[in-house]
């Protein structure tokens, strides 16, 4: 059966779930799809227009098998052919622990079935073959936890190139299974697949800055699926053809399934493909990328419900070299400068194994949640699915500071037993948020704004699927009771959102922040009892404001009382908070990466608690004794903390206990990178 293109468009769940989702590693087993034979096409369909929108001596401790390495493939790599009943890895075999480089080279190299378990970081040394290790057949290489790394060289699958071999040799390395490894700064590729090797899965990894490519596939492989990967800070991501001389290896070969992977600011080669029988691309999340997708020299492409936002060409068959072919269907496209390009038909991949597609404007929501590593099984993908299907939790009840029951308000609880109403249009929002009285606001789609809108108190703003404000921001004057989640906030021209004006008792949650113009949210002037938590700064600039300035001490000190919580600073530059007077600003289990400029300042007398977060690759994670730009200086406790790749930080004096105010119970830090990326931003509640 052959496609053609078609026009389609198409509650954070409870905290312990999402606790379950990231700590369990249970897998979800999906049968092998016997395929008698490889099918037949049919007769061509014309295409319709494009839709717009040991070492020997030093023994590795040995292991029960984990749980996941049972875990079974689905796509392509889960098709019975070419004598391989789909992707079993190293089951079977024995189960092995590896923690350093000369432990791993000597298992993945063994003949015969092994369960290869990497613990922590292992450096491969580049030697004389660019850093790149061979992995025989029959082998499972899986990460333990969430920090299995494999850093400064690369996996070659495959054995040794001959242009002239144009048929599977006998000795093609098979039977691979590739899963939740964080693999980055190779010399090479991070992963190389060639030379007729098939029935590979790569599944819940994490590529990062190799040199070339993060997973090549080429020279006549086949029966490969990729999937639930997140791909950042990588140039050349996926390569599915060597080159145009390779025609006589690749050309109906190169079946490979691209499903659920995160492509986060990777620039390109999403994948480019040449010669491929099928490369069958779906419910992928692409974010601001160059390009997504490249078909040439006849390869044949199926993208159904991906999701684009910010991708400069999503789909292109005119690329470099001779036409590609693309259908496509149920693809979002957002932000995006081109349509996805389509050409001809291509084969159906159910006539090679079934499968089921998550909505595509599921996909921003699942796809982040469950992709990486630390996320192995059905547990996070199901929390996230659910999160998706089961709509906003309203009624929800917060922590922290807005929990306080102070200033004659009873915690805060927003619009709760006012009317529901939606918002679709500028228009409506700007009215429902200046009513008096409490009313549950509800937002889809995109709402575009000007400068800062006053919120009135008793208002709950909520956002339904992947609702987004941009162009301006949300302003709190002398407002109370005002809750904030699921909301994307973009490119306000000022603050997204402004706590100011002895405003109090306002929670902001589960919200996703980038480009503002100022600051993502800014607590100043005497405002008092506010949490922010399990949001999403997505490369901002100034982030957190609390205090306005160093001569508003007359209005702030006394106030300023503010919870941050499991929010994700992704590479975000500064103010995560920056404080003036405030105490305590309890900051507690987030996720720091990247901070280039600081991670946390306490100045004029401030007094932040820092406990339970995680920093990694941040230079500055606290200024406090020694002030910070013009201000003096602040007080700063902090314990409990994990510092990876980062300065020291700098603590004064003592902070007003947090627990004086309310209950609070931390998670362990070493779990926060994988329970703030998985829970923390829209579409999570």
């Amino acid at each position: 059966m052959l496609l053609r293109t078609s026009r389609a468009s198409q509650r954070r769940s409870r905290r312990q779930r999402m606790l379950t989702a990231v700590a369990l590693a249970t897998a979800l087993t999906v049968p092998a799809v016997p395929v008698a034979a490889v099918p037949v096409a049919a007769a061509p369909v014309a295409a319709l227009p494009v839709a717009a929108a040991p070492a020997a001596d030093a023994l590795p401790k040995t292991a029960r098998p984990a749980t996941s390495a049972a875990a079974a493939p689905d796509g392509f790599a889960s098709v019975t052919a070419l004598g391989q009943a789909g992707t079993t890895g190293g089951a079977g075999g024995p189960t092995v622990t590896v923690t350093t480089a000369e432990q791993f080279i000597d298992y993945i190299s063994r003949p015969g079935p092994y369960v290869v378990q990497v613990s922590g970081t292992i450096d491969l040394p580049t030697g004389s073959n660019d850093g790149m290790y061979h992995v025989a057949s029959d082998k499972t290489i899986i990460g333990l936890g969430a920090d299995a790394t494999l850093s400064g060289g690369g996996l070659t699958i495959g054995v040794p190139v001959d242009d002239t071999v144009t048929s599977p040799p006998a000795n093609a390395v098979h039977n691979i299974i590739i899963r939740n490894l964080h693999l980055t700064g190779a010399s090479d590729d991070l992963i190389n697949v060639q030379m007729f090797s098939h029935h590979i899965w790569i599944d819940h990894n994490e590529f990062s800055n190799g040199d070339d490519g993060a997973v090549d596939i080429k020279r006549g492989s086949d029966f490969v699926t990729v999937s639930w990967n997140h791909f950042h800070d990588h140039y050349k991501t996926l390569l599915l053809g060597h080159d145009e001389d390779a025609g006589p290896q690749d050309i109906g070969r190169l079946r490979v399934t691209y499903h659920h992977n995160h492509f986060n600011r990777s620039d390109q080669r999403n994948p480019r493909v040449r010669f491929s029988a099928l490369a069958h691309v779906y419910n992928n999340y692409y974010y601001d990328n160059s390009y997504g997708v490249a078909s040439t020299y006849d390869a044949a492409v199926l993208m159904e419900n991906n999701y684009f936002y910010s991708v400069n060409n999503p789909g292109r068959v005119d690329f470099s070299g001779d036409l590609g072919r693309i259908v496509e269907r149920g693809n979002i496209l957002v932000a995006c400068n081109h349509a996805i390009e389509t050409r001809g038909t291509v084969p159906d991949p159910r006539s090679y194994y079934p499968y089921q597609l998550d909505p595509t404007a599921d996909v921003p929501t699942i796809v982040p949640a469950g992709a990486g590593v630390g996320k192995l099984g059905a547990t996070a993908t199901t929390v996230a699915r659910a999160a998706a299907t089961d709509g906003p939790a309203a009624s929800a009840v917060p922590d922290g500071f807005a929990a306080v029951d102070a200033l004659g308000q009873n915690g805060t609880t927003g619009g709760l037993g006012g009317p529901v109403v939606t918002a679709t249009n500028a228009s409506d929002f700007l009215e429902y948020i200046d009513t008096v009285g409490p009313l549950i606001i509800q937002v889809t789609g995109r709402i575009a704004i000007t400068s800062k809108q006053g919120v009135r108190p008793n208002k709950t703003i909520i956002g339904i699927g992947n609702a987004e404000i941009t162009g301006g921001g949300l302003d709190f004057y002398r407002s109370y009771n005002v809750i904030v989640r699921n909301i994307n906030f973009t490119l306000a021209e000022d603050d997204a959102v402004n706590v100011g004006q002895n405003s109090h008792h306002i929670w902001i949650d589960h919200n996703r922040f980038s480009g503002a113009v100022d600051g993502s949210v800014d607590i100043v002037r005497g405002a008092d009892y506010v949490t922010v938590s399990w949001n999403h700064f997505d490369h901002s600039d100034k982030s957190m404001l609390i205090g306005h300035s160093d001569g508003s001490g007359s209005t702030d000190i006394g106030h300023l009382k503010v919870s941050i919580h499991h929010n994700f600073f992704d590479n975000s530059r500064q103010r995560h908070p920056r404080v003036r007077f405030g105490e305590p600003v309890h900051v507690y289990n987030n996720y720091f990466l990247g901070n280039a400029l600081y991670g946390i300042a306490s100045t004029e007398n401030g007094g932040v608690m820092v406990e339970g977060n995680y920093f990694k690759d941040v230079p500055y994670p606290m200024y406090s004794a020694s002030g910070y730009a013009d201000s003096g200086p602040g007080r700063a406790v902090q314990r409990n903390n994990i510092f990876v790749n980062s300065g020291a930080p700098e603590t004064s004096g003592t902070v007003v206990e947090p627990g004086t105010y309310y209950a609070y119970q931390l998670d362990p830090p070493t779990n926060v990178p994988a329970l703030v990326t998985a829970g923390a931003g829209v579409g999570r509640i």
